[in-house]
């Protein structure tokens, strides 16, 4: 039974640390702890596997970020398409779900927009298709602005997403909240 216990202890010990115990069994872990030296030096000196759990996540968030990223890039204005839309909205959602930041949000979906705009510019210049009665200068503003606004009209939907993804977080957070509330 001794070696049960152990185990049992060992088991909910990331449990116990992060505040996820009912509290009858939180007591009985601690009158476990309490008593048993065994226990209690396994409860002090036992470190979490929270760095193999954080390096599964952030994998886990590369991967969907990127396939958000890829298809968002894909449904682009600038390959003429409008699904662009829904995309650039899973984007965000995503990305907010995962880092709950909405400036790497924006900047996820700004700035490589923003770069591929300016870029499909100047390779317009180099084909010497673009510069129809305007100064170079006036071409390279032109382009920057348009570039801006082309990003800005993708971030636009991509904070739609991010604004999604904290609507859940607030109604997953309040449905624990009426759980709890319940319990009592």
């Amino acid at each position: 039974m001794e070696d049960k216990t152990r185990y049992i202890i060992r088991d909910l010990l990331p449990l116990y640390r992060e505040g996820l115990l009912s509290e009858e069994t939180a007591k009985w872990f601690e009158e476990q702890v309490k008593n048993n030296p065994e226990y209690k030096k396994l409860a002090t000196e036992t470190p979490l596997p929270k760095k193999i759990i954080d390096h599964r996540l952030s994998l886990y968030q590369i991967l969907f970020t990127a396939i958000s990223f890829f298809l968002a890039i894909k449904t682009s204005l600038l390959n003429g398409s409008f699904g662009f839309i829904l995309w650039y909205a899973v984007l965000g959602l995503f990305i907010y779900l995962f880092y709950r930041n909405v400036r790497i949000v924006f900047l996820l979906s700004f700035v490589p927009i923003f770069i591929w705009g300016v870029a499909d510019s100047l390779a317009e210049l180099a084909g010497g298709e673009a510069i129809g009665g305007t100064t170079l200068g006036e071409y390279v503003i032109s382009s920057i602005c348009g570039a801006v606004w082309l990003a800005v009209i993708h971030c636009l939907f991509a904070i739609v997403g991010s604004f999604i993804g904290w609507l859940c977080i607030k109604l997953a957070e309040s449905g624990s909240c009426h759980e709890k509330e319940n319990r009592i």
